[in-house]
Formats: structure tokens, C-alpha cells, sequence
């Protein structure tokens, strides 16, 4: 048994030998090279977390909500804790550099296909194919409710782990969560599909605390406009490079970066994914500074030298604001396709979803299930379930340096 510690939590978070070796593996310690947050510290200089520290974090309160269940005398066997737990620790191995910035821009899959890929080609090897069946089970919702739901739910271990740890390496107070009255309200309720993760109405308040905490990160981190306006850079920077190769253009580009871009399939992805970290695609965009594509050379020395674009939030016509836009950028004698981009960032932070879905957070009310916001003694909750959008153009504030 191997402690690590965390910055997060006050116990020690336990390794067991199984566990090590997932953890020793190559395409696990690539995680160390991902940071959670991409360029998010162009924003708040302290976020340099890696992914690598999220999915221990995950794991760890995985294993802390099934003892808690095992606690309640609910069976669950040893495989299945382990399954589950090891579930939480992989969730994140498909992951790219630079977080969600170039899912389906550097790569044409979500990073789940390719987790999936990874988990059933790299690591069965290691901890044998029936694990490996049982883990992948969980991704695909193949299994008991409660076990994906504690993964990948309204309410799952990812997300309590990094809304916590993302505020806590920003340096903002929004993320403050009462994970420990969440564990221990918790428990698994009987229904038709199975057992379901639900709370007792003891954790009520700790789950809208939960989702107030959700709500505000992502609109003072995860949407902030500077945040948003460098993934949007990104995103185009890559849109060029691949209309560059498309059109039987050529740039300098590293092997397993080449390869990616071209593949067609998850699994063709797996060999050369190894190679992609943060320390890779920086490299290869500062070496971009020197192409002669102008397009590439401008877009790569606005990034690394965080020369962020002018933002304009549109809240009247949105054809005449980017018109406007438009003619600015042609007098710069930059392309608007790549110049002028567009995102819309929009988040329900908590929808009353229907008590008998999968999807809800549930209550056990005197023997039966509730949704959350039906049981609060406010509409909190209510509140939040009316959709935030706002609508963003960003451009340059100055033309290519010469």
C-alpha cells in the first residue's frame, strides 16, 4: 500500500499494489503532462494543475462514497469496488493537451472514445481482460445504475473533485463544496434498473451548495471571456492547419502530431497519443512562429506571447456587429474566417429533471425517490434552471506584427 498526499483532502489517499501499476503505466503518467485547466492560467497563474492530480482525486472519493455504501451493509463485492474504482481513476486518460480547448479540433473524437481505446488496448495487460470488461461496462452503462452514476452523473466524483481542486488552484472561493455531509448522506436505493446512487435528506443543503458552486466556476472560470477567447484561438489556429493539409499544404509537424490529425478511427489514435502533452503542442506552436504561412505565424505568436483578441459581447443585432467586425479585420488585411470567431457559452447550472430519470439527483423521502429541487424548502434551485447564454465575437485588436 502506497499514501500520496493532497492538497485537497485531509487523509491520506491509499494505493493499493493493482492500482500502482495503473498509475505507473506510461499512458497514465502522460496525465502528469496535461494540465487540467490548458490555458486558463493566462487568466489565474496558479492554475498549472494537471489532469494526473484530478484523476487520483477522483479515485479517492470513489473509494470514499463505496465505503460509506459498504457501511450501510449494501454488497458489493471486491471486483466490483475495484472495477468501480479504478473506472474513476481512468476517466480522464483519452484527454488531450491543453483540457477541452482541441477536442474536435486536434482530434475528431471526444476523448471517452478514445479512453475507451486506451483502457481495452494498453492496460488489459496489466490487469487482466475480465477487469477490463468490467471497467469498460461502467463507461458504456452496461451495469448497476449506481456504479456509473457515481462516474459520470449529475452528482459524480469528477465533478466534486474538480470544481474543488479548480478553485483551489485559482484561487477563488466558488468551488467550496461539502463533500464529507455528501458522502455521508449518501446511499443506494432499490429500483426496477437496479440500485441508484441517491442522497437521505440530511445532504439536501450540501447538494444545492453543490450546485451553486457549479454554477458560478463555470461563469468566473471555465466561461471567463479571456479563458474562452484563447480556446478560441486555439481552435482556430488548428482550423487553419488543417485546411493547410487538406489542401496538400505542408508544415512543420511532429510525427505522433501528424498522425493524429489523420486518423480516421479511436484506435488509431492509441500509439501516438503517448506523445501528446502540453510540453508537445506548445513546442509545436511556438515553432509556428516561423512559418511562412502568415495565417499560422501570426495566430501561433499571439498565443505563446498571450496577445489575447478584443472581445465584444453581442446583445443587439448580431449580423451588423460582426459586419462591423468584418470590415475592421479586412483593413488589417486579416481573413475573417479565422480572425473572427464566434462562441456562445451557455450553461443550465440545474435542470428539475424528470424524478423517474437517470439523469436526476435524487432524494430518498420516507421510502421513496424525490428530485432535489422538490424537496428544498427554497426555488433556489428553480431559479438556476433558466438557461445563461451570452454571445461572443472575438477578433484582433491589432494587425500582424511585420
Amino acid at each position: 500500500m502506497k499514501y500520496i498526499r493532497d492538497p485537497l483532502y485531509s487523509d491520506f489517499i491509499e494505493i493499493d499494489d493493482i492500482t500502482l501499476k495503473v498509475i505507473s503505466h506510461p499512458y497514465f503518467q502522460r496525465m502528469r503532462r496535461i494540465r487540467q485547466l490548458g490555458l486558463a492560467e493566462y487568466v489565474y497563474p496558479g492554475a498549472t494543475h494537471s489532469r494526473f492530480s484530478h484523476m487520483l482525486g477522483a479515485y479517492h472519493l470513489s473509494g470514499k462514497f463505496l465505503k460509506r455504501f459498504l457501511e450501510l451493509d449494501e454488497r458489493i463485492e471486491k471486483e466490483e469496488v475495484l472495477s468501480i474504482k479504478l473506472a474513476a481513476l481512468l476517466h480522464d486518460i483519452g484527454h488531450t493537451s491543453l483540457s477541452h480547448a482541441l477536442e474536435f479540433t486536434l482530434l475528431p473524437f471526444r476523448h471517452e472514445e478514445i479512453g475507451i481505446a486506451i483502457i481495452e488496448t494498453k492496460f488489459s495487460d496489466i490487469l487482466g481482460k475480465e477487469l477490463v470488461e468490467e471497467i469498460l461496462k461502467i463507461f458504456k452503462r452496461n451495469c448497476e445504475p449506481f456504479k456509473y452514476q457515481l462516474i459520470e452523473g449529475q452528482m459524480d466524483v469528477d465533478r466534486l473533485d474538480y470544481l474543488r481542486r479548480d478553485a483551489y488552484y485559482c484561487g477563488v472561493d466558488y468551488g467550496l463544496i461539502d463533500i464529507e455531509r455528501l458522502i455521508q448522506s449518501s446511499k443506494l436505493f432499490r429500483t426496477p434498473r437496479g440500485r441508484e446512487f441517491v442522497l437521505s435528506t440530511k445532504g439536501i443543503f450540501a447538494a444545492e451548495g453543490y450546485i451553486i458552486a457549479r454554477y458560478l466556476m463555470y461563469w468566473s472560470v471555465y466561461y471567463h471571456k479571456t479563458n474562452l477567447g484563447f480556446q478560441a484561438m486555439l481552435f482556430s489556429l488548428f482550423r487553419r492547419v488543417r485546411d493547410i493539409i487538406s489542401e496538400g499544404g505542408d508544415l512543420f509537424m511532429p510525427k505522433p502530431l501528424r498522425n493524429i490529425i489523420n486518423s480516421k478511427d479511436p484506435y488509431e489514435t492509441v500509439e501516438d497519443i503517448l506523445y501528446i502533452d502540453d510540453a508537445l503542442i506548445l513546442y509545436t506552436i511556438s515553432e509556428w512562429q516561423k512559418e511562412k504561412d502568415k495565417v499560422i505565424s501570426d495566430l501561433s505568436r499571439r498565443i505563446i506571447n498571450r496577445e489575447r483578441f478584443k472581445v465584444v459581447e453581442v446583445k443587439g443585432d448580431f449580423l451588423e456587429e460582426y459586419q462591423r467586425i468584418e470590415e475592421e479585420c479586412r483593413k488589417m488585411g486579416l481573413d475573417p474566417k479565422y480572425y473572427i470567431i464566434e462562441r456562445t457559452p451557455k450553461d443550465v447550472a440545474y435542470t428539475p429533471y424528470d424524478p423517474a430519470s437517470e439523469e436526476s439527483i435524487k432524494v430518498e423521502v420516507n421510502g421513496s425517490l424525490k428530485e432535489l429541487s422538490s424537496v428544498l424548502p427554497t426555488d433556489t434551485l428553480k431559479s438556476l434552471s433558466r438557461e445563461v447564454m451570452r454571445r461572443y465575437l472575438f477578433y484582433p485588436g491589432s494587425p500582424p506584427s511585420q
